[in-house]
């Protein structure tokens, strides 16, 4: 009897899905999947990426072709799909509630994947799309009708929007004064392809890696002294980026092959203001090398200000300063310390200082006055309010101010959870706040799962990627980079009181504890902007 229900249950399904007809309507980010009545407009500027979103009701056991156009040679359209990604609501609890097995789970549209002939199909009855459109600089002012169109089984539904392109042309995007630097996970990629790390296959695979990169501004190569930068597994001694080798003597020798190769690649993309290094003060205090007389890589712990700590490094020091030099790069070298002990921090950067003067820091964490002095690249979390007089002097330095999120901070965040604006919001509120750009701790860390899901160890989903193998991205980063265009219009109209008036309106304190308010003052500046 079972069997026959469920036989009918199949079979009400699969009629009600013959019966369906194909549908849709244009939507927006701020109020995500609600339907815009009549003929949407959607303002831009000439020489911006317009990103408009959609939703497709369809049935999912038939391809569904698509026409999509604009009226004006001059304007470039292109259709992708939102992917749903499995994802938890854990955000703010640094997955703590993963650990707990107490999560809730929702599928999220999040991976973009651009439909490259003229038929997609969809896997649920509703679904979600993106409209990407390419403005040229010579596009004139005025209104363009957009139109797509999907056919299922000899019956289409026409989607009509009306593109209104305003009479301002945007800066190219290489004018852009706004730093990004995420962090990047080398050993992710060769893990998610299961090709050998380093390989020709896996070199391709980062010059891909550092192209979406710099479509974002990025600005910062990360590199790591071992395998990556958390240390969490000891791994052959040719993955190491820099590979320590202790001779049968007791002395050390280095090869900086690797991080060369990877750091020139990374130029050769554009990624060229700052080489971040990580694993002087990992979270493991764990340190790798390859051991000569026994032919195997070992691994040992201690802290910085130990004597086993300045016996190891100092030798290391000096010798990666020559490097550095000869490549005429240790200028913009910078090591990274992320989130550690404060006062342990300051016995670092004293005992590197001596050795090599030249050498920076960066650090990500909450602020202290004494460490900011010591310092060059400071990024805080988006909770805290750093005072003008302490911005004012690093400024002043010379030194480079940023903020990042946290799992600790509920909202706003870049979760998968995150609403949409909470992208505009963060990005303009760096630029409100005067700091130089903002920071992210992950660009793509990837589960096996991945293209599915994005339950990952123990971490809130979304937080340890922002793309997806096989050169697609997530929905974040189309946004991301919509949120940078819209401080290169700040830029243009930065010399008008209401834009510094909406700017001051980013840093009340208040809005980064309430999304209705927050969201509020995201739709007021675009509004703004696109008058």
């Amino acid at each position: 009897m079972k069997r026959i229900l469920a036989f009918i249950v199949l079979f009400l399904n699969i009629a009600c899905f013959t019966q369906a007809q194909v549908s849709g309507f244009f939507t927006s980010f701020e109020n995500f999947g609600t339907d815009l009545p009549g003929i949407p407009e959607f303002k831009a500027w000439r020489n911006e990426t317009l990103i408009v979103p959609l939703v497709i009701n369809a049935d999912p056991l038939r391809s569904i072709d698509y026409n999509l156009s604009i009226a004006s040679k001059n304007a470039h359209a292109e259709f992708a799909q939102l992917h749903f990604i499995e994802g938890d609501l854990s955000a703010g609890n640094c997955g703590e509630a993963i650990a707990n097995g107490t999560f809730e789970k929702k599928m999220f549209p999040d991976r973009v994947e651009v439909v490259k002939n003229s038929s997609f199909e969809v896997n649920t009855a509703s679904s979600f799309g993106i409209v990407k459109l390419t403005l040229e600089s010579k596009l004139k002012p005025g209104k363009y009708p957009l139109k797509l169109t999907f056919t299922q089984s000899g019956k289409s539904h026409t989607l009509n929007a009306i593109i209104k392109v305003i009479d301002r042309k945007l800066p190219d995007f290489s004018s852009l004064d706004y730093r990004i630097d995420f962090w990047q996970f080398p050993q992710s990629i060769s893990s998610y392809y299961e090709i050998r790390p380093y390989s020709q296959e896996h070199w391709d695979d980062l010059g891909s890696m550092f192209e979406q990169l710099k479509a974002i501004n990025q600005s910062v190569v990360t590199t790591s002294i071992f395998y990556d930068l958390y240390n969490t597994a000891l791994k052959p001694k040719e993955q190491m980026m820099i590979q320590i080798i202790k001779n049968p003597d007791g002395s050390f020798s280095y090869d900086y092959s690797l991080f060369e190769k990877f750091v020139e690649l990374a130029e050769e993309k554009g990624i060229k203001n700052q080489i971040a290094v990580h694993n002087l003060f990992p979270w493991n205090l764990t340190y790798f090398y390859f051991d000569e007389l026994s032919g195997e890589v070992k691994s040992f712990k201690s802290a910085p200000g130990t004597e086993v700590y300045r016996d190891f490094w100092k030798p290391f020091l000096v010798d990666f300063a020559s490097f550095l030099k000869t490549k005429n790069w240790l200028d913009k070298t910078v090591f990274w310390v992320d989130e550690r002990d404060f006062s342990t921090t300051e016995l670092l950067i004293d005992f590197v200082k001596e050795v090599v003067p030249e050498f920076k820091f960066g650090y990500s964490g909450t602020f202290s006055p004494d460490l900011s002095q010591k310092i060059y690249d400071y990024s805080l979390s988006s909770n805290i309010i750093l005072e003008p007089d302490q911005l004012a002097a690093r400024k002043s330095n010379g030194k480079i101010t940023t903020l990042y999120t946290s799992c600790f901070e509920t909202q706003p965040n870049m979760l998968l959870a995150s609403n949409y604006n909470d992208i505009y919001f963060l990005v303009m509120l760096s630029k409100a706040q005067n700091y130089d750009g903002m920071l992210r701790w992950a660009f793509n860390i990837w589960s096996p799962q991945i293209m599915k899901s994005a339950l990952f160890s123990d971490l809130p989903s979304g937080d340890s990627h922002f793309v997806y193998p096989d050169e697609q991205v997530s929905i974040r980063y189309l946004l991301l980079i919509d949120a940078l265009e819209e401080v290169l219009k700040v830029q243009v109209k930065s010399n008008l009181d209401q834009t510094q008036q909406l700017l001051k309106a980013h840093t009340r304190y208040f809005l980064r504890n309430n999304k209705t308010e927050r969201n509020n003052m995201v739709i007021a500046m675009k509004n703004y902007l696109n008058d």
